[in-house]
């Protein structure tokens, strides 16, 4: 068998081979004896039928032909691994009608993975930002956690901003109705967003008992388009009004936050200055990573196959598809809420598709220069700190595999910032065992991407610093 491999500048490879009439009629041979297991025929044992006879059954060219596929899936196979070639989806065959006695020619053009030429470096240098916190900051964080510790005390008055109020509300807009709501409790602010934008103006000043209709107008970058800058007309009646009483900040409240970790105010507002420090390193390390990435990207050379990018761009949508089945909804609702076709949809994700598929062939191919890998004291030690968190992964070869390949890049990129920068004077200078480097380096890993996961599925939600002890995290609208 003959193979050559010609390598074509728009990120495909063809396999041209050459078989000789013995290699063709030795396959044919294996073939029978393979096909011969698998018929019964009249007056033989499965598998003791003569060639001959196998033949007038099946076909004499059947049997060829399936030595002779063989033969091709062989030659595939070898030239992907001899070549060093990754294909990216199923080659295309060229493949003629073979003749009884004569050598026999095919090709198959199949889309590969064209390896980055990436750019020098070990010469780029980044320097890091030095990160403070501001007493302002301590005592923002510190009024976050006063108010989720706020009490609400009902009050015989009118509705004032940052009053919370219980209320029966309806909602059309011109025959369409959109909310129903019964004894449904709101909060009284001044920037409200979305669309219930201006409703609470008009609630001001109400008491309990009285009722009111008002109209305002639905915002016109409204999500659904069909109601955006519409005509909202309300029908509103008040049932209780509440106001917020919030707590001291004394020691006793300190000892209740941290459930009595810590016993006075000024602990407390150490530690949070402390977990907000250290947010903001996660955050700085985070961003020049990326920035660092993003210029690696910009000086190297890519050769992209089409085909690797409309896989980002399916792989895209599935993510999101998933996203919005936590909403009771589906793409096909989505995309006619949105008013686009699935085409468009594809293409305004086209330009991300293809800078992930950038970011995933540099780092891959860093991870080849470097030679970076995960053993498999670093897969169980994801897999054990995803339990921690609470999330209980199968141990599946397709989740094996896909944790390591997330924690490949995690660690090139690691890499990367370490080849680019100076050394960051504030980590520790002891020497950790490489076992547990191992274990540390996983669980920030797994940490990092249920953080992730966990921001796509908040979008509005902001979330606060948890104190030592007090793992409860709330939001506050």
């Amino acid at each position: 068998m003959k193979v050559s491999v010609e390598k074509l500048p728009n990120s495909e490879a063809v396999l041209n081979v050459d078989l000789t009439w013995d290699e063709v009629q030795k396959a044919s041979d294996k073939a029978y004896k393979k096909l011969v297991k698998t018929v019964d025929i009249q007056g033989f044992r499965r598998g003791k039928a003569p060639r001959a006879i196998l033949e007038r059954r099946v076909g004499k060219e059947y049997i060829y032909q399936e030595g002779l596929d063989e033969l091709i899936s062989e030659a595939y196979k070898n030239a992907l691994s001899e070549n060093d070639l990754t294909p990216i989806s199923q080659p295309t065959l060229d493949a003629p009608a073979f003749e009884m006695e004569k050598d026999y020619h095919f090709s198959l053009v199949v889309p590969i993975v064209t390896p980055v030429k990436l750019a020098d470096y070990k010469s780029m240098h980044f320097e890091r930002e030095e990160v403070t916190v501001s007493s302002e900051e301590v005592e923002k964080e510190l009024e976050s956690f006063q108010n989720r510790s706020v009490e609400w005390k009902s009050i015989e008055r009118p509705v004032e901003y940052g009053d919370r109020i219980k209320a029966d509300l309806k909602l059309t807009s011109g025959e369409q109705q959109i909310s129903d709501l019964k004894d449904n409790a709101f909060e009284i602010a001044n920037d409200r967003k979305g669309l219930f934008t201006g409703m609470d103006e008009h609630i001001l000043g109400m008491k309990v008992g009285e009722s009111k209709s008002f109209t305002t107008t639905i915002p016109e970058d409204y999500s659904n388009t069909k109601l955006a800058g519409k005509e909202a007309n309300y029908d509103v009646t008040l049932h209780l009004v509440e106001t917020k009483e919030l707590p001291a900040l004394d020691d006793e409240f300190a000892k209740k936050v941290s459930d009595d970790q810590f016993d006075t105010l000024e602990d407390v507002r150490k530690a949070l200055g402390d977990n907000i420090l250290e947010q903001k390193k996660r955050t700085n390390t985070e961003e020049l990573r990326n920035k660092i990435l993003k210029e690696l990207i910009e000086k190297s050379e890519f050769v992209i196959h089409p085909t690797l990018i409309e896989e980002e761009v399916h792989e895209m949508e599935h993510q999101f598809g998933h996203m919005l089945e936590q909403q009771h909804l589906n793409m096909d609702q989505y995309l006619k809420m949105v008013n686009k076709t699935h085409e468009e949809y594809h293409q305004e994700l086209h330009p991300e598709a293809k800078e992930r598929v950038k970011q995933q062939l540099v780092l891959e191919q860093l991870a080849r220069e470097e030679n970076i890998t995960v053993d498999a004291n670093e897969i169980e030690a994801l897999f054990n700190a995803y339990e921690q968190i609470g999330q209980n992964l199968p141990r599946t070869e397709e989740q094996i595999r896909a944790l390591m390949i997330s924690f490949r890049r995690e660690k090139t990129l690691s890499r990367l910032l370490e080849l680019t920068t100076d050394p960051d004077p504030d980590e520790e200078s002891e020497e950790v065992a490489e076992e547990d480097a191992a274990v540390v380096n996983a669980e920030a890993a797994a940490i990092a991407g249920e953080t992730e996961a966990t921001e796509n599925e908040a979008e509005e939600s902001e979330a606060a610093t948890s104190l030592p002890g007090n793992e409860t995290t709330e939001t506050v609208e």
